[in-house]
């Protein structure tokens, strides 16, 4: 337990001093590098690998791990899947499946490539790029834990500057045409990007913008709002586990599937039961995302305080080639795809889909920001139509990093099937708009 005490308080210094560093560095504010990030590099300058001031301890490696299994845990509680204006927003959903799908073939294959010139990268490396790509740096542990479960071959490491590159890649581009799409006019909401809110990169938030983030759902003197929540987790997580270790004894293979599905089969399980027997009353969502968000912070900041700097300086060059070549490619679908289906806010859904598809959700809510600066477009709503759709996704990436050292051909068959949601979505939407 003193162990862990240490690193949580180690966790907490890191995080203040990586949050103050943010509020100080303009730059750091503007590719919306996160304070957890940040904290990680400092510990990582501090600790052993270079400075040799602080000790990082071992659970700051082990937490990715155990982390992601609360993190997949948490996806499916209090999940209420929609479907409405499903059509206005499956442009957005499609092109979404599109990327996912051509980052998961192409990436392995564009990695395998790179494994003949730099032949020390772990096999199957390149599918982290779309965890890299898509999920930032919290991702990274579910196809680094399958790939290298050991650590031996630095792939978390690998993969911690991968998502790096992706965030500035989604930010710095994206700003560009950000402002080429104002001055050509495409934007609809805004001529000008000079003006954005303090707050929005820096500072506390006006008291008008602020926020619960969650609710008791019985009163604290029974049991506190979080105590309750994590016992919701427990549960699903020790039920998945079960299911898992009854499907081992018949099918043998399920071994080899990662620890982090267990917790999302048993939510999807659990959930609808739990809402038929009119118990999720006692499930507040607010409070399983933030303990989802700690979970995720404390993830980032303990992997990047321990990457092991050899392995990125001898990897530098393939990393960053890979981000590079994918962030571009994504780039010039996007917008060249919505462009041509020609939906209403296409630009702006464009703008956010290249930064989810290159760095995450913030990334791609900064960008839509830059041209809708008083929150007037669809986005929050094509976002909301695109996870009831596609939130199957988490459970794609464990299993594809599963058999990517096994058989391929899966997997391909799935990023093609993925990839193919952009044909059926040209000829949906240009028929509907001729007509």
């Amino acid at each position: 337990m003193t162990e862990i005490f240490n690193a949580l308080m180690l966790f907490g210094l890191l995080l203040l001093a990586g949050m103050a560093v943010r509020e100080l560095v303009t730059p750091l504010q503007k590719v919306l590098l996160p304070a957890s990030l940040i904290g990680g590099l400092i510990g990582l300058v501090l600790g052993q690998q270079v400075l040799g001031l602080i000790e990082i301890p071992a659970a700051f490696s082990e937490i990715t791990s155990i982390g992601m299994r609360i993190i997949m845990t948490c996806i499916p509680i209090g999940m209420a899947v929609s479907a409405k204006r499903l059509y206005e927003h499956l442009d957005f959903v499609f092109t979404n499946m599109t990327m996912y799908g051509f980052q998961m073939i192409f990436g392995v294959l564009v990695g395998d490539l790179f494994c003949r010139f730099w032949p020390g990268l772990p096999e199957g490396w390149g599918l982290m790029g779309v965890a890299a790509y898509f999920g930032s740096h919290g991702n990274i542990p579910i196809v680094s834990e399958v790939i290298d479960p050991t650590g031996s071959m630095g792939a978390l490491s690998i993969g911690m500057v991968m998502a790096t590159l992706g965030v500035l890649f989604a930010m710095i581009p994206g700003m560009i045409m950000a402002n080429y799409g104002v001055r050509h006019g495409w934007a609809e909401f805004t001529h000008d990007l000079s003006s954005q809110p303090k707050y929005f990169y820096r500072g506390t938030l006006p008291e008008d913008k602020r926020e619960s983030i969650g609710h008791n759902t019985v009163y604290p003197t029974s049991v506190s709002a979080i105590a309750l929540h994590i016992g919701v987790i427990a549960l699903c997580y020790k039920f998945g586990e079960l299911l898992f270790k009854l499907l081992i004894m018949v099918w043998p293979f399920a071994a080899r599937i990662t620890p982090m599905l267990y917790g999302v089969v048993g939510g999807l399980i659990l959930w609808p039961i739990i809402r038929k027997l009119g118990l999720d009353r006692y499930v507040d969502r607010n409070v399983i995302s933030q303990i989802s968000n700690f979970t995720l912070e404390l993830i980032i900041l303990g992997a990047m305080a321990t990457i092991q700097l050899s392995v990125v300086a001898e990897f530098a060059v393939p990393l960053i080639l890979h981000a590079a070549i994918f962030c571009l490619i994504t780039m010039a679908f996007v917008f060249t795809y919505l462009k041509k289906i020609g939906h209403p806010q296409w630009f702006e859904k464009g703008l956010m889909l290249y930064g989810m598809c290159t760095g995450a959700n913030p990334q791609g809510f900064a960008l839509v920001r830059a041209v809708d600066p008083n929150n007037e477009s669809c986005i929050y709503e094509a976002l909301a139509v695109y996870n009831a759709v596609f939130f199957w996704n988490f459970l794609v990436l464990p299993f594809a990093a599963t058999i990517v050292l096994v058989n391929r051909v899966p997997m391909y068959l799935i990023g093609a099937g993925l990839m193919c949601t952009s044909v059926v979505g040209w000829f949906l939407f240009r028929k509907g708009k001729k007509q």
